[in-house]
């Protein structure tokens, strides 16, 4: 009896059938917890934030682009003499928006990759939709079909009366001044826009204020940095807003900024090639 007793540390345990060893306490846990999360690393106090850029950060950029657009406007008063011939001020102005939209971008760029230090890219949810990219392009085609018909709409009912030519139809002043409005807008502007409004501001509206309000926010922002170029043409700054609020809308229910994009890729091309269509290309500018 006493040599029963006396049986070794632990093998009464390991005689006992399965399922009663577990009634012991173990001597060490079976699946050790890892020491650090393998998920993404830790660059800043708002790493837990998606996206991790603030209205802070918009702010500085919307300072930014005020100041950066005032200096264009005083480089076009000091090269530009109110007395220029309108062919020389197009190419001048458009080679300044160029540089402003990429400087914008540039911007976006440095707080993205250097303050919170995320892949330009995927911070920014370029990425593939749900839906073939096929039918985004035919989606944006369609919204230019529709844009002509919103401008009637509103003019018919005098909701946004308008009673004179826009400011942008004095850089259609000849066929090669067409043809630079036609890469700015097709080559730059798309791109650099939806980076901006869409992929940049887009996603801290919705996260502090939810989906339609940041829809509208975008949208309105939108149309307001198009207003100077549609000054007075009521009916077409209207639409232009419903335009811009389709592409936060395509924003918000994919969750990727590619679709909105090529939206907007298909519609202004759209818009050109009805322009120079229409113009016998772009031969017929002053009618």
């Amino acid at each position: 009896m006493d040599e029963l007793r006396r049986e070794p540390p632990g093998t009464r345990s390991e005689q006992q059938p399965d399922g009663q060893a577990g009634s012991q306490l173990p001597l060490w846990p079976s699946e050790p917890a890892p020491a650090t999360s393998p998920s993404r690393p830790v660059s800043s106090p708002t790493s837990g934030m998606e996206p991790p850029w603030s209205l802070a950060d918009l702010g500085a950029f919307v300072s930014f682009a005020l100041l950066s657009f005032l200096f264009v406007v005083l480089a076009a008063s000091l090269f530009l003499p109110s007395g220029e011939e309108t062919s020389r001020q197009t190419p001048f102005m458009i080679s300044m928006q160029v540089g402003l939209e990429f400087s914008w971008l540039l911007f976006i760029y440095f707080i993205i990759t250097t303050k919170y230090r995320r892949p330009f890219w995927q911070a920014l949810r370029w990425v593939r939709g749900p839906q073939h990219g096929v039918n985004y392009l035919l989606g944006g085609a369609a919204l230019a079909f529709l844009a002509p018909i919103l401008d009637w709409t509103f003019d018919q009912f005098n909701l946004f009366p308008s009673e004179q030519p826009l400011p942008i139809e004095k850089w259609l002043s000849s066929p090669d001044a067409a043809y630079l409005l036609v890469v700015l807008g097709i080559c730059v502007a798309p791109f650099v826009e939806e980076l901006i409004f869409r992929g940049f501001f887009y996603p801290v509206f919705e996260r502090l204020w939810g989906f339609w309000m940041a829809v509208l926010l975008t949208a309105v922002l939108f149309a307001a940095i198009h207003a100077p170029q549609l000054w007075g043409g009521w009916p077409e700054i209207a639409t232009i807003l419903v335009v811009g609020g389709v592409f936060s809308y395509c924003r918000g229910k994919t969750g990727s900024l590619l679709p909105p994009f090529l939206m907007h890729l298909a519609y202004n091309t759209c818009l050109f090639v009805s322009m120079y269509i229409s113009t016998d290309g772009f031969r017929n500018l002053g009618g």
